[in-house]
């Protein structure tokens, strides 16, 4: 940390030091907060998906007789392949833009999600590394794509979409876990595969940004 501190400049500032909290959300939301919206309504509904696997399929084969060492590698493969596919799909966007990534990892995060579930045996590593992959995808993205529409505020897009959207994700697992008493895990799982390829509805009313050659 003093190595950084002394090493790395300090950011150049936004112009909004003077305009508070609330008057700097109006400035930097006031022409484009509706596709702002929706990236983060994307962003809350996959990352509540993405956490709601990461917390119980490892519970779902374990109790499936799976051992605790196979739970881990489950886990292991599914974070593995997020973070490979935020890079990955980081290069693509550049050359091909955001929304062609975002209606293929949708539809496709759905299909490995299902896969994830309900194909057995060795599959299962296979599917969770490309459960991970696709239902991770884009969430890096959303915070890249707010960012061009609210340029000046790239700080408080950020937090919207990185803190606020994630972490009301994050916090509606519980949802999941008294669905999935009730109704079993699999079943609830199998309900909130559905949501990603629901989402494309959402993707095609935000704006195409133009982008530099």
């Amino acid at each position: 940390m003093v190595f950084l501190f002394r090493t790395v400049p300090l950011p150049e500032g936004e112009g909004l030091k003077n305009l508070g909290f609330i008057q700097s959300i109006k400035e930097l939301l006031a022409d484009v907060w509706k596709p702002i919206a929706l990236i983060w309504v994307i962003s809350v509904i996959r990352t509540f998906v993405s956490q709601s696997f990461l917390t119980f399929i490892p519970v779902l084969y374990s109790r499936e007789g799976h051992s605790l060492f196979s739970a881990g590698v489950i886990v292991s493969l599914y974070n593995i392949a997020g973070a490979l596919s935020g890079v990955i799909s980081g290069h693509l966007s550049d050359r091909i833009g955001y929304k062609p990534i975002f209606y293929s990892a949708n539809f496709l995060a759905t299909l490995s999600l299902y896969l994830l579930l309900y194909l057995p045996g060795t599959w299962i590593y296979l599917n969770a590394f490309l459960a991970g992959f696709f239902i991770m995808a884009t969430l890096p993205l959303a915070v890249a794509m707010a960012q061009e529409f609210a340029p000046r505020g790239k700080s408080m897009i950020s937090s919207l979409m990185m803190g606020l959207a994630y972490g009301t994700g994050g916090m509606m697992a519980p949802i999941t876990g008294r669905f999935a008493d009730i109704y079993s895990i699999r079943s609830t799982l199998s309900v909130l595969a559905i949501l990603p390829v629901l989402t494309v509805f959402l993707i095609y009313w935000i704006p195409e940004r133009k982008r530099e050659p």
